[in-house]
């Protein structure tokens, strides 16, 4: 990641040029693939906060497939099955994969057996009644992507987007957007345009999921500001109840299609370190 605080990618490579859409900065990751999840992996401190993403289309193999789904509740199962076309099958599968292989990793619970609830805005938690540390985690599903959040004991939102979904983008963004997000927007030349558009959107997402309120905070009642050099900085409206500064943001271009925002609480002016790993879950 490239803004906000220290940041690890396992695996780098060089910088997009801005004929391929991406803004100077982003960096697209081939990070190294890390083998099962769920074997011990470094230790995650009080002001660390780790990402894994992981691209469904790339597991296809049956029997780790049927092994994700025997880690599965049988509410999961049915949401599963409840999905009228493979690929929302598929994906909700890994991802079901992805958060209970990785929590297990910090912890000595095995996948099948983590337990979660939501909260009134729908924001999944760790099942208080459930013997385990206070891990917190949050995750998000884009096509082709799929990641998951964690840390200890502190608020925290991932959001993932396909910058090549079909649909309108910059102009709704008046819409959703503060005026100060949209003038920015604006200014930028026009193929710059649809990718910042999707910078603010997915910081905006990951902002309202580390609340844990959803759409219940609107949109267009906080402002980022994308410097090329510097933090992510955020201007919060009075009525949103809660101070700007509390908050660490990243802005990562995982893939070539793909933007990656994550908001994080912070105790204090201590910057958080975030690492990112690319995973498939149970694969050696």
């Amino acid at each position: 990641m490239v803004r906000g605080g220290h940041t690890v990618w396992v695996g780098l490579c060089p910088l997009l040029t801005p004929a391929r859409g991406c803004a100077t900065g982003l960096r697209v990751s081939r990070a190294n693939r890390v083998a099962d999840p769920a074997r011990p992996v470094s230790g995650l401190s009080a002001h660390d906060v780790h990402v894994w993403t992981c691209r469904p289309d790339e597991i296809s193999d049956p029997e780790l497939l049927a092994s994700y789904r025997t880690m599965m509740t049988p509410d999961e199962r049915a949401k599963e099955d409840r999905f009228h076309f493979a690929r929302d099958r598929h994906a909700c599968r890994v991802t079901r994969a992805l958060v209970r292989t990785t929590l297990s990793s910090y912890c000595d619970v095995r996948a099948s057996e983590w337990r979660f609830v939501s909260n009134r805005y729908g924001r999944p938690e760790i099942s208080p009644q459930m013997a385990a540390p206070p891990l917190r985690f949050n995750l998000s599903h884009t096509q082709g992507l799929i990641a998951c959040a964690v840390t200890f004991d502190r608020d925290i939102g991932v959001d993932v987007e396909n910058v090549t979904r079909s649909g309108e983008t910059v102009s709704i963004a008046h819409r959703y957007f503060s005026a100060f997000e949209v003038g920015g927007l604006r200014s930028l030349p026009p193929e710059r345009q649809r990718q910042r558009f999707f910078h603010y959107w997915t910081l905006k997402e990951s902002y309202i999921k580390a609340r844990g309120m959803g759409l219940s905070l609107a949109l267009d009642r906080f402002s980022f500001r994308l410097d090329e050099e510097g933090p992510i900085r955020v201007s919060l409206a009075p009525e949103l109840a809660d101070d700007a500064t509390r908050w660490q943001f990243e802005l990562e271009q995982p893939s070539s299609v793909h933007v990656l925002a994550l908001c994080a609480g912070r105790d204090g002016a201590q910057a958080l370190l975030v690492v990112t790993r690319d995973t498939v879950p149970l694969a050696s």
